[in-house]
């Protein structure tokens, strides 16, 4: 697939949070509140696990 945005499909998550310098460790609301702290590519991660925390509880 080709995304207009030239967004590439297959990046994984995993080694793009590890090197932006985020983690997923702590709660939904503390991971969104270090988002907002945070900047760019590191603040993505931090909503990226965020969403799959809450997504998680939701099944």
């Amino acid at each position: 697939e080709n995304f207009a945005d030239g967004k590439k499909k297959g990046k994984s998550k995993p080694g793009r949070v590890k090197r932006s310098g985020a983690s997923c460790k702590g709660s939904v609301t503390s991971l969104r509140k270090k988002a907002k702290n945070s900047s760019g590519e590191k603040s993505k991660m931090y909503h990226w696990c965020a969403n799959m925390k809450s997504g998680k509880k939701k099944k």
